[in-house]
């Protein structure tokens, strides 16, 4: 079959931004400026749409088409030109292949990454042509302006065949796993438009009411500035250097010594960013009511699906009766929920998901994997233990609460269970005394630092072998780089090829970092008595982080404990931020890389899970982290959920547990 390398130039009067591509192809006014293509390794060819349509745009079924973002060129070949496309089989997403090599997903990053040649490097006009051409401006018609567009849309073609040249393919189950991605994107979730109009009615309300409640309470001309709202506080005498969430929080645990307690919860009432997304949801659904294109394949460097457009991988979690907030957006009334005694952004936040509706005569089946990830770490780790409390009870954090407390699991009080479940949640993946702290704080809870260190220490001494597994995965991936041949602990295998260190998953796929290295690294510790149970035994505290070595031997001092040092190495890499999305040089050791191994075997636990219910007739109109939800007229949850707790042929022996129920809205 035929290679042909494509890219589309667009104008619209529609902000892709906030519209997103399926709703910018479908706007009216969106139209094509010009198409670069090259068939296999010729030079690109330039089309204008005043000119007759190229062969390949007539006989499509008679080519593969590789394209950046191919979900872009798809949508505009379909609702813009109006021509019959390939079927998704026959498209090649080369954005995608480099997001699985944990790549930039940005053509022109991705060439300069690989230290691509001047003449196949993205043009760095391209912004600049857009800005001035694909959008409405006075100099839409500069006829120089448009030569340099066609000039930068055929470089893009070179540029593009040139890294996909430089990148591995798919193997057969992630091309699978990528074109569903493609059909789920392709078919759309649909929307209860006129609830959402509604929602969309009140919040704007509500801004208001509650703008004007705290003009009167603060006497400011705009109490949405930081700025202002910060000094009114301080005028006040509240000594705070910030205003943000966590701050204000916590003087609203305080008593209301300055009586400033009611602007403050005002004023994080106001501070809700959930509600913004009913707006984002309206800009982007066509139609037909429906939002397509929200998923994106690989999105993180684990292989988990990442959101574009409305972020619907995070939506706040309902505090009030969903049911109860969607009857009171329908009485579209701003009063109704006072009074109900219901805080209305508090409400709206948690009617989100009941906005995502099936289509008509149809019903949702969803479906949860029940602590996929605890799961797949015990069975990665061989905790033999912990994988029959899945198996059986599932009483994971009341199992955790009775090793470390060393009391039978029907004697746990609630507070134990508490302290079980942040143990859980903090320490699987190598985390210290400050990341259990940091962990309880978020549930409203402060532990002494010693009473944290402890309670980690316990939990390492009775899941040894998941304490075992990140020391193993930290030196195999470490001898890896060291000797470049491969290396393996447990099921995981590590090898170092062209510039990349590839982490083998049982599923067969590979994680990937790029141009790894080691660097060395000063670990400071010390050694302090007792242990909880045992006052012979010795709690290490150690990967703490200091200013000064003066200031950790000044600690250890204090404190009375023996101090120590000694040399080792990090494992570096380099990548894009999670935060900062920026390409950099980023750190890494056994803990983490055992997170992203276990991430990503619960991705792909659920992806090949997604495969077979689409076989089966179960439409998937989204992934939201570890669940699928599927649109059907008919269906048996039964057996969805057997489907969806049906292990892989790789991982037969890990117990799975699904969450499932059908509704006519989407809820958690």
């Amino acid at each position: 079959m035929n290679k042909i390398s494509l890219d589309f130039e667009t104008y619209s009067e529609c902000d892709i931004k906030s519209a997103g591509a399926w709703a910018y192809a479908k706007d009216a006014s969106t139209k094509v400026l010009c198409m670069a293509y090259a068939e296999g390794d010729e030079d690109p060819k330039l089309w204008l749409p005043n000119q007759p349509i190229p062969n390949f745009l007539q006989k499509p079924n008679d080519y593969e088409i590789h394209a950046w973002n191919s979900f872009f060129e798809w949508v505009i070949w379909t609702h813009v030109l109006k021509l019959p496309a390939p079927p998704i089989s026959q498209w090649y997403d080369t954005a995608s292949l480099a997001s699985a090599m944990a790549l930039p997903r940005s053509l022109g990053g991705c060439g300069y990454v690989l230290g691509m040649p001047d003449d196949q490097i993205k043009s760095k006009r391209g912004y600049y042509l857009i800005s001035k051409l694909s959008k409405p401006n006075k100099l839409n018609g500069d006829r120089r302006l448009l030569a340099e567009m066609y000039d930068y849309c055929m470089q893009d073609v070179v540029t593009e065949r040139a890294i996909s040249k430089k990148l591995y393919t798919l193997n057969e189950t992630e091309r699978q796993i990528w074109e569903l991605d493609q059909k789920i994107n392709i078919r759309g979730i649909h929307v209860d438009k006129p609830k959402l109009k509604k929602a969309i009615k009140i919040y704007r309300k509500a801004q208001d009411i509650l703008i004007d409640k705290l003009k009167k309470i603060t006497d400011l001309e705009n109490p949405n500035s930081q700025k202002q709202f910060l000094g009114w506080l301080l005028n006040r005498g509240v000594l705070v250097d910030n205003i943000q969430k966590a701050t204000l929080k916590e003087i609203l645990g305080e008593p209301d010594r300055y009586g400033v307690h009611e602007a403050i919860k005002l004023k994080l009432s106001l501070a809700k960013t959930a509600p913004k997304k009913y707006i984002s949801i309206k800009d982007r659904i066509t139609k037909g009511n429906s939002l397509h294109g929200n998923i994106m394949y690989h999105g993180a460097s684990t292989g988990r699906w990442a959101s574009t457009g409305v972020n619907l991988q995070n939506i706040a979690r309902p505090t009030i009766d969903p049911e109860l907030c969607i009857d009171l957006i329908e009485k579209n009334d701003v009063g109704a929920f006072e009074k109900a005694d219901v805080d209305v952004m508090e409400a709206l936040s948690s009617a989100i998901r009941g906005m995502l509706i099936p289509r008509e005569n149809k019903k949702f089946i969803v479906g949860d994997y029940a602590s996929i990830e605890a799961r797949a770490l015990a069975w990665l780790a061989g905790q033999e233990d912990k994988l029959d409390i899945f198996r059986t009870h599932g009483k994971i954090y009341e199992h955790s609460a009775s090793k470390i407390f060393r009391k039978p699991i029907d004697d746990i009080t609630k507070e134990e269970r508490f302290l079980g479940k942040i143990a859980e949640l903090a320490c699987g993946y190598g985390g210290g005394a400050g990341a259990f702290n940091l962990m309880a704080r978020n549930y409203g809870v402060d532990i002494p630092r010693t009473q944290a260190e402890k309670m980690k220490q316990e939990w390492r001494n009775t899941n040894k072998k998941i304490t075992l597994f990140w020391q193993g995965i930290e030196q195999s991936a470490k001898q890896a780089i060291e000797i470049n041949e491969v290396t393996s602990f447990r099921n995981i295998k590590f090898r170092l090829k062209n510039r990349f260190l590839w982490c083998l998953l049982p599923s067969g796929r590979r994680l990937a970092y790029y141009s790894p290295f080691l660097e060395p690294k000063t670990v400071l510790g010390y050694k302090i008595q007792p242990n909880l149970h045992d006052p012979e035994q010795t709690v290490i505290f150690n990967n703490i982080e200091y200013k000064s070595k003066q200031e950790f031997l000044e600690e250890a001092r204090q404190l009375g404990a023996e101090p120590f040092m000694f040399q080792t190495s990090n494992i570096c890499f380099f990548g894009n931020d999670s935060k900062t999305r920026k390409w950099c040089k980023q750190s890494t050791y056994g803990g983490k890389l055992v997170e992203n191994i276990t991430q990503a075997v619960a991705r792909d636990i659920m992806a090949e899970s997604m495969l077979e219910l689409e076989k089966e007739g179960y439409n998937i109109v989204l992934t939201v982290h570890d669940e699928i939800i599927s649109e059907v007229q008919d269906g048996s949850i039964k057996r969805f959920k057997t489907i969806m707790e049906n292990a892989p042929k790789w991982a037969k022996t890990l117990p799975i547990t699904v969450e499932a129920y059908e509704a006519q809205r989407y809820r958690k």
